[in-house]
C-alpha cells in the first residue's frame, strides 16, 4: 500500500511540474496554408489563376517556394506571380525552373501576416480534370533551413 501511494504522490508532482512548464512556455504558432483555389477551376481555359494564402507563424518569412506536383503533366506552364498582402502589393521577385516557384521578398515578411499568392496565366497540357497538391515551403529570416508550411489543394473540373 505504502508502494502504491508513494506512485501516486509523485505521478501527481510530476504531472504538476510538467503542466506548469508548459503553461510557461510561449505558445508558437507556424506558418500554414489557410486556403486555396483555382480561377476559374475549369480544365479547358486558356489561362487560369491559382491562388494561395498563407499565415505567417511567429516567424518572419524571407522567402517562399511552390513545387510543382510530381504528377503534373510535362508541360504545367505559369505566367507571373503576384503576391499581396490586404490588398497591397508586396515587393518579391519571383522565378520558375519549371519544377517550383521561388518567391524571395525584398522585405522580410512580418509575423502575424496573411499572404496571398496568385500564379497567373497556369496553362497545363492535359484536358483532365484534377486535384493538383503543390508543397509549399518557407525560409525564415536568417535560416537556410526549407519550412513546410503544408500542401496547397487546387482543384480543376472539366
Amino acid at each position: 500500500m505504502q508502494r502504491f501511494t508513494s506512485t501516486a504522490i509523485l505521478t501527481a508532482l510530476s504531472t504538476a511540474t510538467i503542466s506548469t512548464a508548459l503553461a510557461q512556455m510561449p505558445a508558437q504558432k507556424a506558418s500554414a496554408i489557410i486556403h486555396s483555389a483555382a480561377y476559374p477551376n475549369r480544365v479547358k481555359v486558356t489561362s487560369a489563376t491559382y491562388h494561395i494564402g498563407v499565415q505567417v507563424g511567429n516567424v518572419s518569412l524571407s522567402e517562399l517556394r511552390v513545387r510543382i506536383p510530381k504528377d503534373a503533366p510535362a508541360r504545367l506552364r505559369v505566367g507571373q506571380v503576384a503576391v499581396t498582402e490586404a490588398g497591397k502589393p508586396v515587393n518579391a521577385t519571383s522565378s520558375f525552373d519549371g519544377k517550383e516557384i521561388t518567391i524571395a521578398f525584398t522585405q522580410p515578411v512580418a509575423a502575424g501576416t496573411v499572404l496571398e499568392i496568385d500564379l497567373n496565366g497556369v496553362r497545363t497540357s492535359d484536358l483532365l480534370g484534377r486535384t493538383w497538391q503543390f508543397p509549399i515551403y518557407g525560409r525564415s529570416v536568417g535560416s537556410n533551413q526549407e519550412i513546410s508550411l503544408g500542401t496547397a489543394r487546387i482543384q480543376t473540373y472539366k
